[in-house]
Parts: C-alpha cells; sequence; structure tokens
C-alpha cells in the first residue's frame, strides 16, 4: 500500500469527527462540573496545538513516519533484516509500538527534564478533549525525535506506523474527554484505555497520575503493576501548583517547563522525608 497520503487524511477527517463528537458528548453529559473558564483553556490548548502543529509538517523526518519511510527505503531495523508475512508483522510492530509508547509514557513522568516538559499537560485544571492537544512544542519535538529513533531502530513499516498512530489519535481523543461511559460500555477498559482509566491518570495525587500510562490498551498496565481503576476518595484533575486560572493563559503555558522543579516522583519522595 502506497498511499500514504490518502490514508493520512482518513485519519485527518476522523480525528476532526471524534473531536466533535466527543466535545459534544461533554456538552450533552459531562462527567465533572469544569472549574476554569472553557474560553480561557480552549483558546490555550488549542493555541498551542497549532503551535506544535508546523513542526511536524515542515520537518517531516523528525516523525516516526518519516523514520519508516527512510528505513524501508534503506532496509534499516529488526523488521528488514528477518522475512515475515504481513499477518504478523502488522500485529506484531503494533504490540511492540505500544510498548515503547507505554515505556517512553512512563520516562516522561520519572525524568526531570522530560517531566518538565509533559507537565504542561498535567497542569490543566479540567480534563476535556482539548487536553488532547495539550502539548509543548518542544515536548512535541523531544518525543517525536524518541520515535522516529526508534522506527529506525526497529524497522516499522510506514503502514503499521501510519495506522497506529492514527488509531492512537483516534483512542487518546475519546479517553481524554470529559463524559459518563453508559453502563454497558464500562467492560470495555479492560481491553482499551478509556476516559474512566485515563481521568485517573491525570488526578493531581501521584499515586494515582503515576498510573495508566498506555498509549492504546491498558495491557502494559497491568503486566506492569501501573493499572489503576478508580481513584482513592475526592478526586480532582490537575498539578497543584498550577491550580489558578492565570497559570491557563498562553503565555504562562509556554514558560511553564521552567517553573517545574522536579519529576512528580522525586517531588513525592521529597515530601515523604521532610
Amino acid at each position: 500500500m502506497k498511499d500514504w497520503p490518502g490514508l493520512s487524511s482518513l485519519f485527518d477527517w476522523m480525528f476532526v469527527f471524534t473531536f466533535v463528537a466527543v466535545a459534544c458528548w461533554e456538552a450533552w453529559r459531562p462527567s465533572r462540573v469544569t472549574v476554569t473558564p472553557l474560553t480561557l483553556r480552549w483558546f490555550g490548548n488549542i493555541a498551542l496545538f497549532v503551535l506544535v502543529f508546523p513542526i511536524g509538517w515542515f520537518l517531516p523526518l523528525l516523525s516516526s513516519l518519516g523514520a519508516s519511510k527512510i528505513a524501508a527505503d534503506h532496509g534499516w531495523g529488526l523488521f528488514h533484516q528477518v522475512t515475515l508475512p504481513p499477518a504478523i508483522a502488522l500485529p506484531a510492530s503494533f504490540l511492540l509500538l505500544d510498548f515503547f509508547g507505554y515505556w517512553e509514557h512512563r520516562l516522561m513522568h520519572c525524568v526531570p527534564l522530560l517531566w518538565r516538559l509533559h507537565a504542561l499537560h498535567h497542569s490543566d485544571t479540567d480534563l476535556d478533549v482539548t487536553t488532547t492537544v495539550r502539548h509543548h512544542p518542544v515536548e512535541f519535538a523531544v518525543q517525536a525525535g524518541i520515535d522516529a529513533a526508534l522506527a529506525l531502530l526497529l524497522g516499522f513499516s510506514p503502514l503499521a506506523v501510519l495506522v497506529y498512530g492514527g488509531a492512537v489519535l483516534l483512542v487518546q481523543t475519546f479517553h481524554h474527554g470529559n463524559v459518563l461511559l453508559p453502563a454497558r460500555l464500562k467492560p470495555l477498559s479492560h481491553w482499551l484505555m478509556t476516559p474512566d482509566l485515563h481521568r485517573v491518570h491525570h488526578s493531581v495525587a501521584y499515586a494515582e497520575n503515576n498510573s495508566n500510562f498506555g498509549n492504546l490498551i491498558p495491557l502494559w498496565d497491568r503486566l506492569f503493576g501501573t493499572l489503576r481503576r478508580q481513584p482513592e476518595g475526592e478526586f480532582h484533575v490537575g498539578l497543584a501548583a498550577f491550580a489558578a486560572p492565570a497559570c491557563q493563559r498562553l503565555d504562562k503555558l509556554l514558560i511553564q517547563p521552567l517553573l517545574i522543579n522536579a519529576a512528580p516522583g522525586l517531588a513525592a519522595n521529597a515530601r515523604s522525608r521532610a
């Protein structure tokens, strides 16, 4: 399959549709009452997405898809050194991409320099569909570089990277939603990262935001002991140091990495020793 632009455009439109659908669902049946003015948060979150978008547009090689094309052209990476039928190679690539996505997310939480960048995503005082695109431009560039390096090292096919990336974007748009799942859909969380699971990851409590790192499926959290199905006690979203509405202004969001002192685990350990 060589029609990458066509498939990429399909996922772009699916993302727009999912974003609008989840936004309407939030307006109809929200899971939690918001604490910060919607217009302030939406402006900041969407403005960050607008700032991030040109990085992928003007630097297409700084992405797992661009790197996978280079690897395919030159025969680089593990998957180009072994012969596997597509029926095995594609699922294997999906599992490996999701496995590395899980550990990449965990590193974002435990390495202080990476946490400085990733904390912006967690400092949202509310959690809704726009939180999906709330990432610092520098974090986006760093994460894209890591993904590109993995694609070169392992030789994922462009098809696997494109389809996995599209699937993750759609699922993340869904699981960031401030929505209530109907009771009949609750069992979905055994197989897919749902809003019920992911909102725990955005808890202000360290023990809770240090859980549910999976991008697509909860398998890795279950295997490595980081799965948490429910918060303990009263639930609040965000980071305590950035709870004030003024912290959601775009200028404050862009300088936030300079104001973070330590990764959440290090900060929690420091508090426990005090």
